[in-house]
């Protein structure tokens, strides 16, 4: 696994402390860890992107001024609303023998048989999943292979067997599913009934 290097700044709890440091440019943020006292942090758009903006789950080393650079992961991120900016960020800090929370990208790999073949369209139901494993057993991503998938057959969290993770959803929920498109005359046929 990938890792990437966060350098950042501690700063003082509260919403005017935290306006001050946004309105100085910086984006506020919190690394939580078990046993710790969470630890208030800002940092660059610059620093934090990689680890925001990327389609794999990373190992984070932040660094923070006058401390000992710490591994985690990116817990949560919360966006503006409206310019869809960062404003804060969660970090939560790898403790090796202790359990890890987290949301994994899931990764699509291959084109399915029931769409090359069949004409079928691809439903991507769910782009990430919570997971529960050790940091030794963090994957960057969850790749499913689609190509055997044919139409009306679906890839459900049950079907997957990745070693020292446990999935934090039911095994029933959907990942991916191949439908069969829906012609004219039945497009037809449904507007009548309608």
């Amino acid at each position: 696994m990938s890792a990437i290097s966060l350098e950042a700044k501690k700063r003082e709890l509260g919403k005017k402390a935290s306006k001050a440091v946004r309105n100085a440019g910086f984006i506020t943020g919190v690394y939580y860890a078990k046993g710790k006292e969470p630890l208030a942090i800002a940092t660059t758009f610059k620093q934090i992107r990689p680890a925001v903006y990327t389609s794999d789950t990373h190992i984070i080393t932040l660094k923070v001024e006058g401390a000992a650079p710490v591994d985690c992961v990116v817990k949560d991120v919360e966006f503006d609303p409206v310019t869809e900016e960062i404003v804060h960020f969660d970090l939560l800090g790898i403790i090796e023998g202790q359990t890890l929370h987290v949301e994994v990208p899931i990764i699509l790999k291959g084109t399915a048989k029931g769409v090359a073949i069949a004409g079928g369209m691809l439903e991507h139901i769910m782009h990430r999943v919570q997971i529960e494993c050790l940091p030794a057993s963090l994957p960057e991503h969850i790749e499913i292979d689609v190509t055997s998938l044919e139409v009306g057959k679906s890839v459900h969290i049950g079907d997957l067997k990745v070693p020292g993770v446990k999935f934090m959803v039911p095994p029933t929920a959907s990942i991916v599913a191949v439908h069969a498109k829906r012609g004219r005359d039945e497009v037809a046929t449904a507007e009548a009934k309608a």
